[in-house]
């Protein structure tokens, strides 16, 4: 079959209309929920910013036992994003929900001043901290090596409910493996 590729100063219509329609027929709904999800989120970070005249602005929480802090966490916010820079619990406090805790916190905190998501970059083997985002509805949303911490996963949290459902859609296979080999 020949074919040849040319440089175009526009598409021709309505064939490439059609063609388009036809390409993205499997995720044009969910493509079109996410644009409403946008518009809605950018809505809400407007009114958000409004109230608030610090964005991006920094959130420093520290868990305490009595008037001992025994953990924390720092986050910095940056567009519609809040990034956790980092946090810990003493290690004789572990293991008692505090990290938990203090994700719960950046979570209602991200959504109270919109923001649509919170991302974090860990220690693939950082069990402690992965393990109860996950729980709360962190995703894995990537990988990458750094040259100071090595290996690294980032986590996401999608604030929005409808986001978190179109993510998951949108992140499983467009054909389902039916029957295993």
């Amino acid at each position: 079959m020949d074919f040849t590729i040319r440089a175009l100063d526009a598409f021709p219509e309505p064939e490439f209309t059609s063609l388009r329609a036809a390409a993205f027929a499997g995720i044009g709904e969910e493509s079109r929920l996410l644009t409403e999800v946008i518009a809605d989120e950018t809505e809400r970070r407007t009114q958000a910013r409004m109230s608030d005249p610090q964005f991006p602005h920094q959130l420093k929480i520290g868990a305490f036992f009595g008037d001992r802090i025994v953990g924390w966490s720092y986050s910095r916010g940056e567009d519609k994003t809040l990034h956790t820079i980092n946090s810990g619990v003493l290690s004789e406090f572990r293991r008692q929900g505090i990290y938990s805790g203090l994700a719960k916190f950046t979570v209602s905190h991200a959504s109270q001043n919109g923001f649509v998501k919170i991302v974090s970059r860990h220690s693939p083997g950082n069990n402690a901290i992965i393990i109860p985002k996950l729980r709360l509805g962190f995703v894995v949303s990537a990988f990458e090596y750094s040259e100071q911490y090595r290996p690294l996963v980032h986590l996401t949290y999608l604030v929005s409910q409808k986001r978190r459902e179109l993510y998951q859609i949108r992140s499983t296979p467009i054909t389902p493996i039916s029957d295993p080999i």
